[in-house]
C-alpha cells in the first residue's frame, strides 16, 4: 500500500500537559469499556540534562483521563501512589468488565554512598549510567554537555527491579491491588503498551527483557490480572535486540506484535494463531521509525503510529491493507516540525466518529518537554 491509497488530515494540534520544572514523555492510550481515556506517562524533575527512565530514580507514572475523547482532561495524578518512583514507561490495559490494569517495570535504587559501601557488583554505577545516556540514539548529543563528573551528575546507583500489575475497579481512579510477575530466567520485564484481552477472557502480556533490553516475551493471566503464569519467549535472534512490543488482537483471532529493534533500526513483526502459544519468526517490515502503537481500521486495515528521529523530526503513520502482513513504501507524516529528536512514543485511539486521536511527547521550541494530541481524520 503506498501512501498516495490514503489521505491524512490533520484536524486540531494540542498540548495536554506541559510543566517547566518537570520532564514529561512516553505516554500511552488506553481506552475503557464506557469509552473513557485514559493517559499513563513519565514525569521526573527536569534536569540539566536529559534523562529517561533508566537512569533517574525519580521517575513516576501519572495518569490523566478524558470523558469526552481527549477534548477535556483530569490532572495528572500519580499512580499506584508515592512510593512506586524509579520506574520505567508503564502500559494500561482497558479490560471489557471494566477493570484498568497498570503495569510496571520499577528499578532497584541506592544512594551512591550506599551502593559504594555494599561491595555489590551487580549495579549499574554512575560511569555506566552515563555510557548508557552517552551512547543513547533517542538524545542529541548537545544535550550531554556539563557531564563530565558522573557521579556528580548521577549520585545514584541502579540495581535489579520488579515487574507488577496494579488492578483497579473505578476506572483508574485508584489501583488498590497490586500482582507480581516472576519473569525468571529473563533478567525482568518491561512493557509500554499493557496487554491483550483475548475472546476466552485470558490477557496476555507482552513484555521486553530489562535492563538489557533484546528479547521479548509473554505471560498470561486467566484471572483478571490477579495471578500471572511463567513467562513464554516471543522473539529472540542473532543480530537483534527486540524491545518494546505493541500488540493488536485482530478480527481473525490472530495476534500481531510489532517490536522495535535496536540492532537493524527496523521494526520487526511476529503473529501467533493459537492465542500466544507459538509465534512465527520476527519478520522486518520495513519501517525504520519507532516505537509503534497499533490501532486496527475498517476493511482489514492497521494505522501503526511511530516517532520519527531524523530530520524532520516528528510523528508518522503508517498503513497495512492487509491486517498487517506488509506496510506501505512510505510513512504518512503527521508532524515534521519538531526541533530535536527527543521525541515519540505516539500512541493512538479510534474516536466514536471514526477520526484517530494520537498523543506523543515532543521538546517544544521553549525546551519544555510535554505530552502533545493531534486529531487526525483518514479518506
Amino acid at each position: 500500500m503506498d501512501r498516495t491509497d490514503i489521505e491524512v488530515d490533520v484536524m486540531e494540534r494540542r498540548v495536554l500537559h506541559r510543566d517547566p520544572h518537570a520532564y514529561c514523555a512516553h505516554p500511552h492510550l488506553a481506552v475503557g469499556a464506557d469509552g473513557t481515556f485514559l493517559l499513563v506517562f513519565n514525569r521526573a524533575p527536569r534536569r540539566d540534562a536529559v534523562l529517561h527512565p533508566p537512569q533517574d530514580p525519580e521517575f513516576r507514572n501519572v495518569l490523566m483521563t478524558s470523558a469526552d475523547e481527549g477534548r477535556s482532561w483530569t490532572a495528572p495524578a500519580v499512580v499506584p501512589d508515592y512510593r512506586w518512583n524509579g520506574v520505567e514507561c508503564a502500559g494500561l490495559t482497558a479490560l471489557r468488565k471494566g477493570r484498568i490494569l497498570l503495569n510496571q517495570w520499577r528499578f532497584e535504587w541506592l544512594p551512591l554512598p550506599l551502593a559504594e559501601r555494599s561491595g555489590r557488583t551487580d549495579l549499574a554505577m554512575p560511569q555506566t549510567l552515563m555510557h548508557h545516556l552517552a551512547s543513547s540514539t533517542e538524545l542529541d548529543t548537545f544535550m550531554l554537555g556539563g557531564l563530565a563528573d558522573a557521579a556528580r551528575c548521577f549520585p545514584w546507583a541502579r540495581g535489579g527491579g520488579e515487574t507488577v500489575v496494579h488492578l483497579s475497579d473505578d476506572g483508574g481512579r485508584t489501583f488498590t491491588r497490586t500482582s507480581g510477575i516472576d519473569t525468571a530466567p529473563f533478567s525482568g520485564g518491561y512493557g509500554m503498551r499493557g496487554a491483550l484481552e483475548l475472546p476466552d477472557g485470558d490477557i496476555l502480556l507482552p513484555l521486553s527483557d530489562v535492563p538489557h533490553y533484546r528479547t521479548v516475551f509473554a505471560v498470561r493471566s486467566r484471572d483478571g490480572g490477579e495471578s500471572w503464569s511463567a513467562p513464554k519467549l516471543v522473539a529472540e535472534g542473532r543480530r537483534h535486540e527486540f524491545e518494546e512490543p505493541a500488540g493488536l488482537l485482530l478480527p481473525s483471532g490472530r495476534i500481531l506484535l510489532i517490536l522495535r529493534d535496536n540492532i537493524s533500526r527496523i521494526m520487526h513483526s511476529v503473529v501467533s494463531d493459537d492465542g500466544g502459544k507459538n509465534w512465527s519468526k520476527p519478520k522486518a517490515t520495513g519501517i525504520r521509525t519507532y516505537p509503534a502503537h497499533l490501532v486496527a481500521l475498517p476493511a482489514g486495515k492497521v494505522a501503526c503510529v511511530s516517532g520519527q528521529r531524523s530530520p524532520p523530526f516528528g510523528i508518522v503513520m503508517h498503513v497495512s491493507a492487509d491486517n498487517g502482513e506488509s506496510w506501505g513504501t512510505e510513512p504518512l507524516a503527521l508532524v515534521d516540525d519538531l526541533p530535536t529528536k527527543d521525541l515519540g512514543y505516539p500512541t493512538i485511539a479510534r474516536c466514536s466518529d471514526g477520526d484517530l486521536f494520537v498523543v506523543f511527547y515532543a521538546r517544544d521550541h521553549e525546551g519544555i518537554t510535554g505530552i502533545h494530541s493531534l486529531t487526525v481524520r483518514l479518506s
